[in-house]
């Protein structure tokens, strides 16, 4: 499915919606791009790469079915060359991953807040001892709304495996917080 911006930046070469896709999708990458390297500046570089990449081929963007799923692919590739190119692993680094997690309630109840925190950190304790590859799917199913079928294609795996490790993350996190969780009226 053809997005607007990929119209406008294809046809019309508008420079506007360029933006507003780098600004839509550059955070999401950015938090992506982590999860291979630790290199925050050298994200950031690869993903403007990606980027001024894009807007170079701009008149080719409209043969893109899914620009999400086409950025997260570029992203995953370029960090793997970079660590190719460094003489590190050539496989998927799972076991570098850095995972993080955003507040589940805002309140000012300092007894709930004091809930939300101790929840939270049974939630982050639960992802952060998930297998790498299984924190890697969970991440992207869950914190980062990919469909299954776009994780897939960025991982080069299949829905099956997707459904199974998500199922396998929210079965450990439900577990690892249960004592956490409390009826309220």
């Amino acid at each position: 499915m053809l997005s607007n911006w990929q119209e406008k930046i294809a046809l019309h070469g508008d420079v506007a919606s360029f933006e507003e896709l780098y600004l839509h999708y550059s955070p999401e990458l950015l938090r992506f791009g982590m999860s291979f390297l630790s290199d925050r500046e050298m994200v950031e570089d690869i993903v403007a790469e990606t980027f001024a990449g894009l807007w170079k081929k701009r008149e080719k963007l409209a043969e893109i079915d899914n620009i999400r799923v086409y950025l997260y692919a570029c992203i995953r590739n370029a960090a793997l060359n970079h660590l190719q190119h460094q003489q590190k692993r050539m496989f998927f680094p799972f076991d570098q991953l850095n995972v993080e997690l955003q507040p589940f309630f805002e309140t000012q109840d300092p007894e709930r807040q004091c809930i939300d925190r101790e929840l939270q950190a049974a939630v982050a304790r639960a992802v952060d001892a998930l297998p790498p590859k299984c924190r890697m799917i969970f991440r992207l199913a869950r914190e980062e709304g990919l469909r299954y079928k776009e994780i897939a294609a960025i991982l080069n795996i299949s829905v099956r495996t997707i459904d199974s490790q998500v199922a396998i993350a929210l079965k450990r996190i439900h577990a690892a917080i249960s004592p956490y969780l409390v009826r309220y009226p």
